[in-house]
């Protein structure tokens, strides 16, 4: 992983957790912020498409020894 992903990762994180802190007045605010947290990594994880390299290292490990 990469310098520049690993600061693009802390900084959403961050701004997650300060999303998150601001809607402590509510349980029910809060747990609307979680599910659509939850909502929109499932969208992205979804979308996600592998690397090529990557594809082609776990179809070889799948295939029994010759």
């Amino acid at each position: 992983m990469s310098a520049r992903m690993v600061v693009l990762l802390a900084g959403l994180s961050a701004l997650w957790i300060f999303g998150l802190l601001g809607q402590l007045h509510s349980g029910e605010a809060m747990m609307r912020y979680l599910a659509l947290s939850l909502a929109l990594v499932a969208i992205a994880t979804w979308r996600w498409q592998p690397q090529p390299a990557l594809r082609r290292r776990f179809r070889d490990r799948r295939r029994p020894p010759q």
